[in-house]
């Protein structure tokens, strides 16, 4: 079961990535087209980590507690 458990969560990591990727990506283009400034880049590439780091700890937050319950049935 924990095993399961751990691929799932790694899963969440794996989706979370990947949208993060999405997301630069489309910070990276509304900078080249003029949309947005080098500033703002930055700014929204650390608001976005801010974001991740938020989920990360989040994803394994909730991993400890059902490997708590896993451990305790």
């Amino acid at each position: 079961m924990i095993k399961v458990l751990n691929q799932k969560a790694e899963e969440a990591r794996i989706t979370l990535r990947k949208h993060r990727e999405e997301v630069w990506e489309e910070i990276q283009e509304a900078e080249k087209s003029g949309k947005i400034g080098e500033d703002d880049k930055f700014s929204g590439k650390n608001k976005l980590q801010e974001v991740i780091d938020e989920y990360n700890a989040k994803i394994e937050s909730i991993r400890t507690k059902k490997e708590q319950e896993i451990m305790t049935i």
